[in-house]
């Protein structure tokens, strides 16, 4: 079965709008009509499940264009089964997300073609060319199936020169090659057509266009057993079961071969359902990369520091990790970008902005907002424009569209307007130091930002550095990103202390200090059995602890 996420992600490769000039130039291409219903069809993949739904009903109907295209009359029911097993294989190549979604609508369009050429009777020769090259302008290589799927049709009615077909597709991916209309006479004349340009198309993909030609031919050849109905059924459904395994083996390498947890989260992220990231991320196991985004969930809801405890956290590799090239990263853009550091969320929301299919359009949204946040009205504008182009993102963009060159409206907005006041510092060359030393410089440019406040402190939490804890609270404590100290900044606050009391003597950082500072007296009478159940426990982390940030300190190796 086609993973429903993975379904829904591609909504963010690709941007479909309503404007002349997109509509005409995708038209225009090779395979325009393909691609430009594809990316008609997806732009529905917001929702998941109606992406599921959409996908199987178009299989569907390629399955059923094929019965009708070899069908002589009706009493050809039988073969229907037998029609279903290329697209068993196509959904498998469907699996796998380099692949694009173009790969079956151009199969319906070359479908459609042959439909129409098997009820033609006069003039079948030049009809067939006419198709082959309109299928080819439509659809892109799949005019090579049309073609040999109609020539294996006319073999058994003893009309040989149907074989010119596959020799006029040829001639017209070598025109479109010659004319750079393709990069590739692969491209020209593969199913790599439909598969993302710098990524290796594994050889897998080759199996649907192999099937569909040998299931053509079986239904031609099974045709003078239709008398025998039951027996043709039984025969095809025993042959279409058998494709099945396969099949579905296939689709589990297409997915072994792409980050599937991503394109999940991705999904939540993108609508910003926090609550839903977190219940997708508990249900995986843990590697940073989940991590990540369920830390950037607790973040966007306002409980990173409260909650982080309460999930299983092994170090700041589970909270951001900052690549050294800046390369197209999605999480990394969010996480920037809930980090506070704008220039840093902009280089790499830029970077991570086009694909194959076209424009993501999160990344759009966040370098529209971004722009927003710099003032830089004209740019953002353009990014705005784009997407109320789009039906699906009409509404947000012209809501967004009331703050162009309105300064005291984008001031008082609480995201970009602690956006812009980031910017004094941070407009300048980004990541180019430890996630920690981008973060200080976050909160040092605008200490009420909450946001860059809190993965400053979760960062220094993870790595158990309870003294720079100690010191930034003993900084900020009670401006405006730090009006209250959360709880496991309580516990490791009132930690050091004790630590500072008991190793060097010194007793500035005392109760009174503590107090002073937001440790709170449940917290402290908390500490104070903690550490009697630690020296009733032998060394032993205690019970009832393992939420708190003692226990992450003491018990926890990272």
């Amino acid at each position: 079965m086609i993973d429903r996420f993975a379904l829904a992600f591609r909504e963010q490769q690709q941007l479909f709008l309503l404007d002349k000039t997109y509509l005409a130039q995708t038209l225009l291409g090779v395979g325009g009509l393909a691609t430009l219903s594809a990316r008609f069809v997806v732009q529905l993949f917001w929702n998941p499940v109606l992406a599921l739904v959409l996908t199987l009903a178009l299989l569907g109907l390629g399955a059923w264009l094929l019965w009708f295209a070899v069908r002589e009359k009706r009493s050809s029911w039988p073969l229907l089964p037998l029609c279903l097993i290329p697209f068993a294989f196509l959904s498998a190549s469907l699996s796998e997300n380099a692949m694009h979604f173009s790969v079956l609508t151009a199969w319906l369009i070359a479908l459609l073609a042959l439909c129409g050429y098997s009820r033609i009777r006069t003039c079948r020769l030049a009809w067939g060319i006419l198709l082959t090259v309109a299928v080819y302008l439509a659809a892109g290589p799949a005019a090579l199936l049309f073609a040999v799927c109609a020539a294996i049709m006319d073999f058994y009615r003893k009309q040989w020169a149907s074989a010119l077909y596959v020799a006029v597709a040829f001639a017209a991916g070598f025109g479109a090659w010659l004319l750079a209309w393709t990069p590739t006479l692969k491209t020209a004349w593969t199913p790599a057509f439909y598969f993302d340009l710098d990524t290796p198309m594994p050889w897998q993909h080759w199996i649907p266009w192999g099937v569909l030609p040998l299931t053509v031919l079986a239904a031609e050849a099974s045709k003078p057993f239709l008398r025998r109905r039951l027996l043709v059924l039984a025969g095809s459904c025993a042959v279409f079961i058998l494709a099945l395994v396969p099949a579905f083996r296939l689709v589990k390498e297409a997915e072994s071969r792409q980050p599937g947890i991503t394109f999940e989260y991705e999904y939540y992220v993108a609508r910003e359902d926090w609550d839903g990231l977190i219940r997708a991320c508990r249900s995986h196991e843990w590697i940073p990369h989940t991590a990540q985004y369920l830390n950037l969930a607790l973040s966007q809801k306002g409980r990173l520091l409260e909650d982080m405890f309460k999930y299983d956290q092994r170090g700041p590799t589970g909270l951001v990790q900052m690549s050294d090239d800046r390369g197209v990263s999605l999480s990394q853009a969010h996480i920037m970008f809930a980090m506070g550091n704008m220039a840093a969320a902009q280089d790499v929301a830029f970077n991570t902005l086009n694909s194959t299919e076209g424009i993501c359009p999160a990344m759009l949204k966040m370098n529209a907002q971004i722009e927003l946040m710099r003032g830089t009205y004209a740019v953002a504008d353009k990014y705005l424009s784009l997407l109320e182009k789009s039906p699906h993102y009409r509404q947000w963009a012209l809501k967004q569209k009331r703050f162009l060159y309105n300064d005291e409206a984008v001031a008082q907005d609480p995201l970009l307007g602690q956006g812009r006041r980031s910017w004094p510092v941070l407009d300048g060359f980004a990541m180019f130091g430890s996630p920690l030393e981008e973060l200080m410089r976050v909160v040092d440019a605008n200490p009420a930002n909450r946001g860059a406040m809190e993965y400053a402190l979760a960062y220094m939490l993870l790595t158990k550095d309870i003294k720079s804890v100690t010191a930034l609270v003993n900084r900020y404590f009670g401006q405006p990103g730090l009006e209250t100290l959360p709880v496991p900044v309580q516990e490791a606050v009132l930690f050091y202390s004790e630590y500072a009391r008991n190793v060097g003597g010194a007793d500035v950082m005392g109760k009174d200090w503590c107090t002073a500072h937001g440790v709170s007296e449940e917290t402290f009478r908390r500490f104070q059995n903690f550490q009697d159940a630690s020296l009733k426990s032998g060394g032993k982390a205690p019970k009832g602890y393992t939420t708190s940030y003692w226990y992450y300190l003491l018990y926890k190796e990272i």
